[in-house]
């Protein structure tokens, strides 16, 4: 493995700088790295996740409280077999003592969004804690118990666990932070993630003011360009292919998240679009217009290819 004083020449990527509310000590170490290389001329990045939007998701796919063992055991199998193990009572007894923290807010700041039965209707948009008080239950014992009369398609919300301005500021402020964290598409089921350079542009700049729109257009799109090694895109200049995009700024809005299924097999996943987008050009041909999407596909499918800066490496 190459060391990174052998790297420094060009730029690296480095998966994941994330707030958690609860540890900010977490974000804070990882920033003071990143600064400390840079200030031994070593050009590493991280990639930031730059967006508060939170999880949607039922106990049929959820597996994304596998830091404890009590509850990646419980999540695995079939659906037959997770209700098995999520009616339990000896089993919760091990969930209960293992909280999960790392990924979503806790357990009683979770919200019922999709009751799936005319019995836990009545649960509608409310928090699991309150749901646990009215009930005189533990909150995993009010939680589980939902989802398991309406046999794990119960949708829950769970906040993440950074919020807009809080500590996102600190990850933002740092100059070596690339705003957005993509997973591969390993987690459609449960969040839009990709809704980051809206976002950013509304909570960002236009309701807190944390960057100017300068700032953020550098962050966004000139930055990432860079550290990809693509000298001939990411900002507008005499030359570079016409990759544009015209936006209404008072009207950008991030519209409610929506199921699509659109995957092989008829699979579904979870999407969330943006309205205000009055163009987006690639190669200079319009893709989007008014928001809708104009069937153009324009772009280039890169195969085995490299950037020049790679190239020349």
């Amino acid at each position: 493995m190459e060391k990174l004083s052998e790297l420094s020449g060009r730029p690296m990527l480095w998966n994941v700088i994330q707030v958690y509310d609860h540890k900010p000590e977490i974000h804070r170490d990882g920033l003071k790295w990143l600064n400390s290389c840079h200030a031994r001329g070593i050009r590493v990045y991280g990639q930031g996740l730059t967006t508060d939007a939170g999880y949607g998701f039922t106990f049929e796919d959820w597996n994304l409280w596998d830091e404890r063992p009590a509850w990646r055991e419980a999540t695995l199998g079939t659906v037959e077999e997770k209700l098995a193990k999520l009616a339990d009572p000896a089993r919760r007894i091990a969930l209960k003592s293992q909280m999960p923290m790392l990924v979503t807010a806790g357990i009683p700041q979770l919200v019922v969004t999709g009751p799936a039965s005319p019995e836990t209707e009545q649960y509608r948009d409310m928090m699991i804690g309150a749901i646990a008080e009215k009930l005189g239950k533990h909150p995993v014992d009010a939680m589980l118990d939902i989802a398991v009369h309406d046999r794990l398609k119960t949708e829950f919300f769970a906040a993440g666990t950074n919020t807009w301005p809080g500590y996102m500021k600190e990850i933002v402020d740092n100059p070596y932070v690339l705003f957005g964290v993509s997973d591969g598409g390993a987690h459609t089921k449960f969040l839009t993630a990709g809704r980051y350079p809206t976002e950013t542009i509304i909570k960002g700049v236009r309701e807190h003011g944390m960057m100017s729109l300068e700032e953020a257009h550098w962050r966004l799109s000139a930055l990432p360009a860079m550290v990809a090694g693509f000298e001939d895109r990411g900002v507008l200049r005499r030359g570079a292919p016409a990759d544009i995009i015209v936006y209404d700024y008072e009207g950008l809005e991030v519209l409610p998240a929506e199921i699509v299924h659109d995957l092989p097999g008829g699979e579904w996943r979870r999407i969330q679009r943006a309205k205000g987008y009055r163009y987006v050009l690639v190669n200079g041909q319009v893709t989007i217009e008014n928001d809708q999407e104009t069937n153009t596909c324009s772009g280039r499918l890169l195969r085995f290819g490299r950037s020049k800066m790679a190239a020349a490496a």
